[in-house]
């Protein structure tokens, strides 16, 4: 579920008029926190949202963040929220990935069992394999934000 972390006492403007920021955040699956910001111009009409800004452990951390934001950030922010979202959005392979990626952290080995050293060296390589690509990706991501 989306949440509000909090509302920023300053407006943002930029050639398309004065606009309200918020950081909103939600949990994900494996109990961190994603976080961003909202936009919202002051008759409500339209409305701009950055790509995911940033990753926490946990909810206090997440509400840290927040509370740390300052108009400066907020006006790179809003730039970012009018970039169009397909440039720099992560995509749902990148999100699978990285899913895929916590898994693999979260394992845990049982050397007890037959087969389990081969278990733990392929899932070392898989997850080395995954890294990788992910870093790839956002990498080709950040060139699309340079653009």
């Amino acid at each position: 579920m989306t949440e509000v972390m909090i509302d920023l006492s300053e407006t943002v403007s930029d050639a398309r008029g004065m606009f309200h920021a918020r950081a909103m955040a939600r949990q994900r699956r494996d109990g961190s926190w994603e976080g961003w910001l909202e936009f919202v111009r002051a008759d409500a009409s339209v409305r701009y949202t950055t790509p995911i800004e940033t990753h926490q452990h946990d909810r206090v951390t997440m509400e840290r963040w927040a509370s740390g934001l300052t108009r400066v950030y907020a006006e790179g922010a809003l730039a970012r929220a009018r970039m169009p979202q397909t440039a720099i959005a992560p995509s749902e392979s990148l999100i699978a990935l990285q899913e895929i990626a916590d898994v693999l952290d979260g394992r845990i080995p049982h050397l007890e069992r037959d087969g389990e050293a081969q278990i733990v060296a392929d899932a070392k390589e898989l997850r080395a394999a995954v890294v990788l690509r992910i870093a790839l990706m956002r990498s080709v991501a950040d060139v699309h934000r340079s653009l």
